[in-house]
């Protein structure tokens, strides 16, 4: 029986001075190799605590989005990237942390729980992988949770054309890709209801109904 791989001893650190390299960094490859156009940034929130849900179609999408928000948006990701050597690094400087999608994960959700209270930003791909097709897959609650129990407001965001900049598995090849941000919004309901699943169920449909206006506009 394969061994599971050793539990990632984490302490989130973001690094202000790394943000404004990988900032720069990205800028240039986002004026030349993926032109990226960026529509709704009026909708991110300047100061205070929102949860930036997205779908998710490429690796490339942390880096879209938040080149995008014009704002540090720290990601809960797969635990799998963080032992890649040097994404796992500047995801880290970035101050993105790690989820073990293979049980509930305390940890995480402490860390989430945390930017959130200091009134940073939270960024999470609801969807839980990438989609392979392009269409969104069913989502998972932890974003709809964590806005529910911090009571603050969720950002829906759309990545466009990131699955053919960077395909799974293929090199790197030139395109036009997107970032859209709509109108935040609360999930009022879940405030008093944490544990009403048909109420959790409704917020989830909302929330994918919120990004998916965003795909096609």
């Amino acid at each position: 029986m394969a061994q599971k791989a050793k539990k990632i001893d984490y302490e989130r650190r973001p690094s202000a001075t790394w943000y404004r390299v990988v900032r720069v960094f990205f800028g240039l490859i986002f004026h030349t190799l993926w032109p990226l156009e960026v529509r709704g940034v009026e909708n991110v929130p300047r100061k205070g605590a929102a949860v930036m849900v997205s779908n998710h179609l490429s690796l490339l999408d942390p880096f879209v989005v938040s080149y995008g928000a014009n704002r540090l948006v720290s990601f809960m990701g797969k635990e799998e990237l963080f032992r890649m050597p040097l994404l796992g690094e500047v995801m880290r400087k970035l101050g993105s942390f790690p989820v073990d999608r293979s049980q509930r994960d305390p940890t995480s959700m402490k860390i989430a729980l945390t930017i959130l209270k200091e009134g940073e930003l939270l960024g999470m791909f609801p969807e839980g992988t990438r989609s392979t097709t392009g269409d969104m897959n069913e989502l998972r609650t932890g974003a709809a949770r964590l806005a529910a129990r911090t009571k603050v407001p969720i950002v829906p965001v759309a990545v466009i054309n990131t699955n053919h900049a960077m395909p799974p598995g293929k090199l790197l090849r030139p395109a036009r890709i997107g970032v859209r941000f709509g109108e935040p919004f609360e999930l009022t309901e879940l405030y008093d209801k944490p544990k009403d699943e048909a109420a959790l169920g409704r917020a989830l449909e909302t929330i994918k109904q919120h990004i998916a206006a965003l795909q096609v506009e």
